[in-house]
């Protein structure tokens, strides 16, 4: 499950941050780690941030997104595929909810090692759920990193961008050889 808090604390050393639930003046996640593909610059005290909670144990809490409070600046959104030190399966590999609506800019594609990895976007609302195949965002022009390490993309050629408050979306691996763990990025502008 994902959810929406504000940045009360920003370790860059251990790279984790304390968080208070909007909503909650009681629910405080304490040293919980925050994704490294979201830069130290982005992690102001007060920022709005996105909180993973898989299963709903906050002890498995990772912070995914971080944004200024209060304004329309970009955020990232991102999903974390790992293959447990073995190269990545092909197939669907999880779910993200978006809480807010959005328009993607870029996405960035940050591997373990050097290798490939294609990996389709798909897209539904809550009501639709589960997104399949054939609600993919990414036209031809899926993520993929080819005998690297990185990639990324900002002409997104074909994507449908918009993303709806609530949407789901699916990340599904179509092809992978060598890399065991890949992180997607997402740079999103909130609307």
């Amino acid at each position: 499950m994902l959810e929406l808090g504000i940045l009360k604390t920003w370790n860059s050393t251990t790279h984790k941050a304390g968080v208070q639930l909007v909503g909650s003046l009681t629910t405080y996640l304490d040293d919980i780690p925050v994704s490294v593909s979201i830069p130290c610059s982005a992690m102001v005290v007060g920022n709005y941030v996105l909180v993973a909670i898989p299963g709903g144990n906050p002890r498995d809490a990772c912070v995914v997104a971080s944004w200024p409070a209060g304004s329309s600046d970009n955020a990232s959104v991102t999903f974390i595929i790992d293959g447990g030190g073995s190269a990545i399966t092909t197939g669907q590999k999880g779910h993200l909810e978006i809480p807010f609506a959005c328009t993607i800019q870029q996405v960035t594609m940050l591997a373990d090692q050097s290798g490939s990895i294609v990996v389709d976007i798909w897209k539904d609302s809550y009501a639709n759920f589960p997104p399949t195949d054939a609600d993919s965002i990414t036209a031809s022009a899926p993520p993929t990193i080819s005998s690297a390490q990185k990639s990324q993309d900002s002409t997104l050629t074909g994507w449908t961008k918009s993303i709806s408050s609530g949407d789901i979306l699916a990340f599904n691996v179509d092809s992978c050889a060598t890399i065991t763990r890949v992180t997607i990025s997402l740079k999103v502008e909130k609307t």
